[in-house]
């Protein structure tokens, strides 16, 4: 098991993020809003670095997290690529563009869990 142990590490950290972004907003730390979103992007950079060692482990990936089918797993993939580019062009202050990678991303997803989240995100940046 090769990556057993990156495995277990990302698992803390993401635990770990997670419990930041909610004293975050349990402390009132400001700016919240911007503060968590910095988390959440720590937070998909580690979810990233966890599906690849899911690809090359599947064993290590959690039975709750393993998605189902290969569409859902395909969706997934999807999302997490979308969205590292809408936060990539918002980071660059192409809000207007980001609106529209969301845009993107709702015409092509097949599921309706992350084409909510595209459209939240979409209301954000409006």
């Amino acid at each position: 098991m090769r990556h057993k142990r990156i495995h277990h590490l990302l698992r803390v950290a993401s635990h770990l993020l997670d419990q930041a972004a909610t004293d975050v907003r349990g402390t009132g730390l400001d700016p919240v809003d911007e503060n968590i979103q910095r988390i959440g992007r720590a937070l998909i950079e580690v979810i990233e670095v966890q599906r690849q060692i899911y690809a090359a482990q599947p064993e290590l990936q959690p039975k709750t997290l393993a998605a189902t089918t290969a569409r859902e797993h395909d969706a997934n993939r999807l999302f997490t690529q979308f969205t590292l580019e809408a936060l990539e062009l918002e980071d660059a202050g192409d809000t207007d563009a980001a609106r529209e990678k969301y845009t993107q991303f709702i015409g092509l997803s097949p599921s309706y869990h992350h084409r909510e989240i595209a459209r939240a995100e979409i209301r954000r940046l409006s």
